[in-house]
């Protein structure tokens, strides 16, 4: 159980023995094994008795604090893993230019590479799902907007150029300029996907304006949160990394980390959407300034973290091991991979997450 969400507001968290127990008026809503559980992500109005919070810290499980509707807070978490001789190595990489080069171009490759044959994926569908969707109120526009397969096979086109113009940059910036364009050319042919009715233009955040870019920034929150402690499990520190520059409080290991993972995240929230589990319905304007522009509602952010959980609890084959593991776990054996090239001074042998 890598992770426990408390979505009930007005809850308790509390301890019981060797169990977590969730209790709302008087009454116990939900226990977990506290031996089985390694992350507890607390969102909107929910309470910790002081037991809790102290049995939580001396077991060394990662606290996280999110709203309902997935803006991150902030975290509590247990003593720092005694792995002294990594961490120093990790700070003298990143150091080394040409090793912060060189890692960074393969997760950027790594990365590229995956948005490229999830749109290779909805290419070989034929593009059909979208079509065949019960709507209430069909949108002509959303349909003609869905990409042709001349239009998606021009940008898997222009992706396969950027996977390679990855491995020849000589900067990290210029490494950035490659991943970035790539990535709007990316969410650019997914604009296609969603259409008119969904207000999807292009990914933006902080804050972001639009349903699909919501359900992306909750997802890539959580995500971010997993690839943490993932990071942190192996020993790493998670805010020296090396293709997001150093920022106050900016996890950057863990966001290179990630990064080959995010197309999980975008895979996710497409099959919300051709499935029907969330809709425009679900969300609302913001009702005051505190508020980001497009909220969803409790329910759907409900049903956004449970489909989150129970896809990163399936079990399949690591793209690079073969070894069947649960897809959470994926973030932890790259830790390791990003780990042994550090101990081994050999940045180019790193294996990227590469998704078929």
């Amino acid at each position: 159980m890598p992770a426990i969400y408390i979505t009930e507001q007005g809850a308790t968290l509390g301890i019981d023995h060797q169990r977590l127990e969730v209790r709302k008026d008087g009454k116990t809503v939900a226990e977990f094994p506290l031996g089985h559980v390694e992350r507890v992500v607390v969102l909107g109005n929910v309470t910790l008795t002081t037991p809790a919070l102290r049995r939580i810290m001396a077991e060394g499980i990662d606290l996280v604090f999110m709203s309902l509707g997935g803006a991150y807070y902030g975290r509590i978490t247990g003593e720092v893993t005694p792995h002294v001789a990594l961490r120093r190595a990790q700070y003298t990489a990143q150091g080394d230019p040409a090793f912060a080069l060189a890692l960074a171009q393969r997760i950027v490759a790594g990365r590229i590479h995956n948005e490229k044959a999830f749109l290779q994926r909805q290419a070989r569908r034929g593009m059909t799902a979208l079509r065949t969707m019960n709507l209430d109120q069909p949108d002509p526009a959303r349909h003609s907007a869905i990409p042709s397969p001349s239009d998606l096979d021009a940008v898997i086109a222009d992706l396969d150029e950027a996977e390679a113009r990855a491995g020849r940059t000589t900067t990290l910036n210029a490494l950035r300029g490659v991943e970035g364009s790539a990535t709007a050319r990316y969410f650019g042919a997914l604009r296609g996907l969603f259409g008119a009715h969904w207000g999807f233009d292009n990914r933006n955040r902080r804050p972001p304006r639009d349903p699909v870019n919501v359900m992306l920034s909750f997802g890539y929150t959580l995500l971010a949160r997993a690839a943490e402690s993932a990071v942190k499990a192996v020993g790493l520190d998670p805010y020296v990394g090396f293709l997001h520059a150093d920022a106050y409080n900016r996890p950057s290991m863990a966001l290179d980390l990630m990064e080959e993972m995010r197309v999980t995240i975008e895979n996710l929230v497409w099959a919300l959407v051709e499935e029907g589990e969330i809709t425009p319905k679900d969300f609302r304007p913001a009702e005051d300034e505190d508020e980001p522009p497009v909220v969803m509602d409790r329910e759907a952010s409900k049903r956004f973290i449970k489909a989150y959980e129970a896809r990163m609890r399936e079990t399949r084959a690591h793209p690079r091991t073969g070894e069947q593991v649960a897809r959470w776990r994926f973030l932890e054996v790259q830790a390791r991979e990003i780990a042994r090239c550090i101990r081994e001074n050999a940045p180019s042998t790193y294996r990227a997450l590469r998704f078929r």
